[in-house]
């Protein structure tokens, strides 16, 4: 979540309007669609703010009528990111049912599913405002390859995973890894 808001911190005046292509093939899902910049953020906030509710068992929260970015989008992100992050905190049950989206889930598959999208709004935001260097730290790539390359299948028929893995190089980044596993060109040319 904080590599995400410090990539998301870097989109300024004209950035909020780049149109990004979807973000998964998720039938339903926000990111499943293209959306600009400043649409892509008000999703991922909006769900954020409703994390409490939905891991508390709620049916996920409908997306209200109000912009919760406001004037000071990098103060909401923050306070969004506090949310989420205390929610998580709170959670001891991995196993109970959260009502979301696309069918009933695990607490702990939810959570995973939220980082893997969060992984791939951060590099698609980056890739898009000009950076060639994916903003994974090594040590979250590494823990995001571990948890989902076993069961990649499974990720690309839901559509978190963009294709089928790409030719891996001997000798690749815990980030390469992770994106090339999940489908995803990890030095992408944009615009």
């Amino acid at each position: 979540e904080e590599m995400l808001v410090e990539v998301l911190g870097r989109i300024r005046g004209d950035d909020w309007r780049i149109m990004l292509p979807p973000t998964v093939a998720v039938p339903g899902h926000p990111a499943a669609r293209r959306r600009t910049m400043r649409q892509a953020v008000v999703d991922h906030v909006r769900e954020q703010l409703a994390l409490p509710d939905v891991l508390a068992g709620a049916n996920a929260v409908p997306e209200p009528a109000t912009d919760p970015l406001g004037p000071d989008p990098q103060e909401s992100l923050l306070r969004a990111c506090a949310v989420a992050c205390s929610a998580v905190g709170k959670v001891v049950d991995g196993a109970a049912i959260v009502h979301v989206p696309g069918g009933d889930r695990t607490t702990e598959e939810y959570l995973w599913q939220l980082d893997v999208l969060r992984c791939w709004l951060a590099h698609d935001v980056a890739m898009w405002l000009g950076s060639r260097a994916c903003p994974f730290p090594e040590s979250l790539a590494r823990a995001m390859w571990e948890q989902t390359a076993p069961d990649a299948g499974r990720w690309l028929a839901e559509g978190w995973f963009a294709g089928e893995p790409l030719p891996m190089p001997d000798d690749v980044s815990w980030r390469d890894r992770f994106l090339r596993t999940a489908g995803r060109d990890p030095h992408p040319a944009v615009h």
